[in-house]
């Protein structure tokens, strides 16, 4: 919050704040009035704003105090004037006794410091300007915090007050500081009148990393620019120096307004300037007298329609806390990009305000939530849509609140909807991402949690599946399938709600018709139980029936019966075939809502179509505000038909509406028309999360109210969502599009006719983005059809499409159809558009990246070098997509063990992310990283480690220590200590990670799997089989259960516990495995994997282990065939196969056969490697030994003593290769 100076007129300030606070008690805790040092936690001014800011900011007065003590400080300085002036029209030194004494009444010392000694809550800064150094009109900043860059004076809080106020036409100036080196300040004013800017600078640099999300910029009232004459006549003197200060004044404050208007102009309700623009514009800066005046000025201000609807959208802000604008770009040109912007987790939302009742069945509820101490407790309650099951949930969730350390509310509509709000609420916690993460956490998590599943009435979701296998933990289902009961668990676990009983539905009646302060006439009240004999006293019949009677003036209760009863008639004829299907229910409430429709605005109306179709639960304003804003970049491939024509003309034409007259989106118009149905309660708004729900049964009925035809209103909803998606890419959007999911399910699942091609490529778009890939698969494959049909096979839309298909298969594992296709799609882009297109290189890097899957990495290489020079010559060396080929190229060397060339292209990528980004960029610090690994490929361990060491701090600094960079970081340096043989500080740093891991992700997350992993492999080189088999096994168990037994983790984890068990002896047990996981291999990546002759290797080990040498070599022969196949000889996998072919002809003494592969395997290590590399150093001990059998002594003594002495030159004496 900062606050303009303006003399007398400040209290204009305290006015708007105090009828701001007025309507946040009314909104919160109504038993104590808030103060805005607990929704603000910076308060800043100047000149007198600086005074009432310290006065609620520093000495914590309510906005009450602080407007008397404004007044009384005010009246007692200028009522006063020189009769000689020097420096000032008033007197500082009463200026200076009067702050004293309000300082002394409010802590007990006139001469309390500024600074306080603790850092938390609110921080307060007042603005002065020093006297001798105006140049650049830098203010300096008294601050109650203690601040490392441009401290400012350490003072007490009436010499702060004193500066700020200082304007040297009114008042001396004031010299701060010990006697040796004092500063003199003059008003803050000068300069710095409205200091908002300096306040979000200041911002930026005490919450780096934060986000802001409300900021309130408080003015004094307009003072117009006055004429001032070239003579002033001397007994004028005295008012004129006034209102040449005040005009000075408006000038720098409204100016640095109108910056700060434009700054903001991009954001979506962040800034808010208040300013009183009549009634004050001759108002001189010592008029005490007329602050009454001021005080009305400003509240006829906020009667403004306008205004106080702003001050409502201030209010809702400020208390929501919404993460908005990140701090790094708060003191600059701000735009709606908002990368890294935060998943937000949906909070549990309160009851409704009218909630009466149900104290029997909220007892029970509760009792079964609670009652539970050594084992799960699951209350299920169900019955018919509209009793009230959800709200009764709210209420014993209200009531036991403090009890739970964490309550998870999911909308359970769909299984989709339960995954992501799962999902967001693991990602929230920093314990994964997935579902899984999130029931990972609960099982583990003996602090008493409530996870809530509402609305959860499709059958086909199989809640059981989402509800944690543990005997701890309290669950809460609602639902309106009566066989969900059968998951209840505990005394009075299953709730059945049907009808409010007689005096409940009476209570709530009159309280949602807003009637408890009258008294109802007998014929009123026989009326009011004759109509809710007719609701059957269902919940949300009487609570949209009382709005209605509350919304109109005039009405009565006998009134609105009548006309019910003449409605219901034909209301029940026309849309009988729409009724609940509920065989126990006669009755409906569709009646109710007619009447309410009926109320209605046109807008309104209108805006509840196209409510209809979308999902019921979170409906953003962001979906209609971005649609808005896209009308004018629509475009498809084909030409639209009449019924899609017809559909866009209808919602570009409502949108309209919300647009002003630049074309910008108005926000008020929106909430008027948005307002409007929630008047009716046909919507309501979730505070908590800041989106708008429709009841399902309020859709069901709307869809039968609807002008158009159901074809017309389904297009138009389509049309709406598909204008909201826009390629951008900035955290924001990405997030909006993740939460669109759930409307595009529910818009495609009640079409009947298809897609057109742009709108199913923007719902393939956002598939994608939420990995929903089978989805995103049909809609791909009808596109390509539909385009095809029209354009023909060789558009560019068609083949990029084509491509998009491609992509998919790739992201379902389908590599071979994900081949094919994109080398159709490369082979035509390449005749039609050229080799240089844009279009072909994309399309050759994603064949390439096919081709890395497949693990065919000579053909993935060649690709990338052509594709990186087409990219180098189109768009620069260092574009980012050249840099990301880059990046491609240097993975694809590293796996081929061509070391040398992947470090030369990592090392540039180094060079240009440092230079582009700077040096603590995450893609700087990723790059460094690479290259680190690519280090330790190479043996040169010192060199990796102190990159290691030197990315880890950077990230610690930048992102945390539990952020996955990091721990993905400081995983790389532990493996670098295992390859140093430093095993004591690998294991030290891995048992870190893991805890790490697991108390930030959950047991099942696969970063925690792989650190258990990694620790694993730490015990077996220090020999600690029977540890290290017990991580693997848990390892294995907990893959097979989250991802199959058949992903490609599972096999490779398997495969090293079997490795452990052959360590221990246990030959039968490993064989058993290995073969187990070989025919997975076989089965779902094919003979030639790479994985799958991984796993025939290790099972002609365990053949050799156990004397079937025959067996052993023909799997190592095969592996050595197709290795070198596919990879060539040079590879490190073709070497390696030859290694332990060479070793099993060792043992079955065909020791000239081995010498040969041995003598092979060296020299080509020698070429790729070099002498020092540590796999050279192996093959050369391997080769000395076959001398040595061989009688050779001479050649294996000199082979030996020079892998002695590079080792120890090279990894010293310690090191196990050693």
């Amino acid at each position: 919050m900062g606050k303009d100076g303006g003399g007398v007129r400040g209290i204009s300030s305290l006015v708007l704040l105090q009828e701001a606070m007025g309507r946040m008690e009314g909104r919160g805790d109504r038993s104590k009035t808030p103060n805005p040092a607990e929704y603000f936690d910076v308060i800043a001014g100047s000149g007198t704003g600086g005074l009432s800011a310290c006065m609620i900011g520093r000495l914590r007065m309510s906005v009450s105090k602080a407007t008397e003590e404004y007044a009384k400080l005010m009246k007692s300085v200028f009522s006063d004037k020189k009769a000689l002036r020097g420096s000032g029209t008033y007197k500082g030194t009463k200026l200076q006794q009067a702050l004293q004494s309000m300082i002394e009444e409010a802590t007990g010392n006139k001469n309390e410091m500024m600074r306080l000694s603790g850092a938390d809550g609110c921080k307060t800064m007042v603005f002065a300007m020093s006297k001798h150094n105006m140049n650049a009109a830098l203010p300096v900043i008294f601050r109650s915090y203690k601040a490392t860059t441009n401290p400012g004076p350490s003072c007490t809080i009436w010499e702060a007050l004193y500066a700020t106020m200082a304007h040297p036409d009114l008042f001396k100036s004031i010299e701060i500081g010990d006697s040796a080196v004092r500063q003199s300040f003059v008003g803050g004013e000068l300069g710095c009148g409205n200091p908002i800017s300096h306040v979000l600078a200041e911002v930026k640099r005490i919450y780096p990393g934060r986000y802001v999300s409300c900021i309130l910029s408080l003015g004094a009232g307009h003072a117009r620019t006055i004429h001032i004459p070239n003579t002033i006549p001397s007994y004028l003197m005295p008012r004129t120096q006034d209102v040449i200060v005040m005009k000075d004044m408006a000038t720098d404050n409204e100016r640095v307004a109108e910056e700060m208007a434009a700054r903001f102009q991009s954001t979506n309700e962040v800034y808010f300037r208040f300013n009183v623009d009549q009634g004050m514009q001759e108002m001189e800066a010592g008029d005490w007298e007329r602050l009454e005046e001021v005080v009305a000025h400003t509240t006829a201000h906020l009667h403004k329609a306008e205004e106080s609807q702003r001050l409502d959208l201030m209010i809702q802000v400020a208390m929501a806390r919404q993460a908005s604008v990140p701090t790094r770009h708060i003191d600059g040109e701000i735009s709606n990009y908002m990368a890294g912007k935060p998943i937000v987790f949906n909070r549990c939302p309160a009851p409704t305000p009218v909630y009466t009742g149900r104290h029997d069945e909220a007892h029970q509820v509760v009792k079964c939530l609670l009652g539970g101490t050594c084992e799960r407790r699951v209350c299920v309650i169900h019955g018919l849509g509209g009793v009230g099951k959800t709200q009764l949930a709210l209420k014993s969730i209200e009531l036991t609140r403090e009890t739970w350390a964490q309550v998870v509310y999911i909308d359970a509509s769909s299984r989709e909807a339960i995954e992501q709000t799962l999902g967001d609420f693991a990602s929230t916690k920093k314990i994964g991402h997935t579902y899984n993460d999130s029931l990972s956490w609960l099982e583990s998590s003996r602090g008493p949690w409530l996870l809530v599943f509402d609305n959860a009435d499709d059958p086909s979701t199989n809640i059981r599946n989402f509800i944690p296998g543990c005997n701890h933990g309290s669950v809460l289902i609602t639902t309106r399938l009566a066989n969900l009961a059968l998951y209840a668990q505990g005394t009075g676990s299953t709730c059945h709600l049907s009808n409010m009983n007689k005096f409940d539905a009476q209570a709530l009646f009159i309280k949602a018709a807003r009637l408890e302060d009258h008294i109802l006439s007998d014929q009123e009240m026989v009326a009011m139980e004759a109509l809710l004999q007719d609701f059957g006293y269902l919940a949300l019949a009487i609570v949209h029936a009382a709005a209605y009677i509350g919304y109109s003036l005039g009405i009565t209760v006998a009134g609105y019966r009548e006309i019910f009863l003449s409605q219901r008639r034909r209301m029940l004829e026309q849309y009988s075939k729409l009724l609940i299907k509920v065989d126990d229910y006669e009755k409906t409430v569709y009646t109710t809502w007619r009447m309410c429709y009926d109320l209605l605005q046109k807008d309104s109306q209108m805006m509840l179509w196209l409510l209809t179709f979308l999902h019921y639960d979170r409906i953003s304003e962001s979906i209609f505000k971005r649609a808005a804003l896209n009308t004018h970049t629509f475009d498809d491939s084909v030409p639209p038909n009449d019924l899609e024509i017809c559909a866009c003309k209808h919602v570009k034409q409502y949108l309209s509406n919300f647009l002003d007259s630049n074309g910008l989106w108005d926000s008020l118009r929106f909430l008027n028309v948005m307002g409007d149905l929630a008047s009716c309660s046909l919507i309501e708004f979730d505070r908590m999360n800041l989106v708008y729900n429709v009841h399902v049964l309020v859709q069901e009925w709307t869809s039968t109210v609807i002008p158009q035809s159901r074809a017309l209103a389904l297009e138009c909803t389509t049309t709406l969502l598909s204008l909201s998606i826009d390629r951008k890419n900035d955290g924001e959007s990405r997030n909006f599009r993740r939460e669109l999911g759930l409307h595009v399910t529910s818009v495609l699942s009640k079409r009947d006719a298809k897609l057109g091609p742009g709108d199913g490529a923007r719902f393939a778009r956002i598939y994608d983005e939420t990995g929903q890939w089978d989805r995103k698969e049909l809609l791909e494959l009808h596109i390509l059809e539909l385009e095809k049909q029209a354009l023909g096979e060789y558009h560019p839309y068609t083949l990029s499409n084509m491509g998009n298909l491609a992509s998919t298969y790739l992201r379902q594992g389908r590599l071979s159809e994900a081949e094919s296709l994109q080398l159709q799609v490369r082979n035509t882009q390449q005749k039609i558009l050229g080799e240089q297109h844009p279009d072909t290189l994309s399309s050759m890097n994603n064949l390439a990246l096919i081709y890395l899957e497949q693990g065919r990495f000579q053909a993935a290489q060649s690709l990338f070098l052509q594709t990186m020079a087409g990219h180098s010559k189109v768009h620069g060396e260092n574009h980012p997509d050249t840099l990301g080929i880059m990046h491609n190229l240097a993975l694809t060397y590293r796996k081929r063990g061509q070391l040398t060339d992947a470090e030369l292209l990592q090392v540039k990528l180094v060079d240009a992310h440092t230079q582009m980004l700077g040096a603590f960029h995450p893609d700087t610090l990723s790059s460094m990283s690479n290259l680190a690994s690519t280090y330790i490929s190479q043996g040169r361990f010192t060199e990796a480690e102190t990159l290691q060491l030197r990315t880890r701090n950077a990230y610690k600094r930048l992102l945390g220590e539990e952020h996955p960079l990091t721990l993905m970081d400081a995983n790389n340096l532990a493996l670098a200590y295992c390859n140093q043989g430093r095993l004591p500080e690998a294991e030290k740093l891995q048992v870190q990670l893991l805890e790490t891991h697991q108390k930030t992700f959950g047991a099942r997350h696969p970063a925690t799997l792989t650190s258990t992993h990694n620790l694993a492999a730490t015990y077996l080189e220090q020999g600690r089989l029977q540890d290290a088999e017990d991580l693997q096994s848990r390892v294995v168990d907990l893959h097979k259960q989250t991802l199959g037994e058949n992903h490609p983790d599972t096999l490779k984890y398997m495969n090293s516990l079997a490795s452990t068990f052959l360590l221990q002896g246990r030959l039968k047990d490993a064989e058993q495995m290995q073969l187990a996981s070989l025919t997975l291999c076989k089965q779902y990546l094919g003979e030639d994997h790479s994985t799958t002759l991984e796993h025939l290797g290790a099972l002609a080990t365990t053949y050799r282990k156990q004397g079937r040498l025959a067996d052993a070599e023909s799997s190592q022969q095969q592996i050595m065939a197709t290795h070198s196949r596919t990879h060539g000889e040079r590879h490190p996998l073709t070497l390696t196969s030859m290694s332990h072919l060479a070793l099993t002809y060792f043992e079955q003494g065909r020791l000239e056969d081995a010498w040969s592969l041995q003598a092979s395997v060296l020299r080509l290590r020698q070429q790729v490697l070099g002498d020092d590399h540590r796999d050279t150093l192996v093959a050369m001990n391997n080769l000395a030994s076959t001398y040595s059998d061989l009688g050779r002594w001479q050649e294996a003594e000199q082979l030996s003593v020079r892998v002695v002495r590079i080792s120890e030159r090279t990894h010293g004496s310690q090191h196990t290769i050693t």
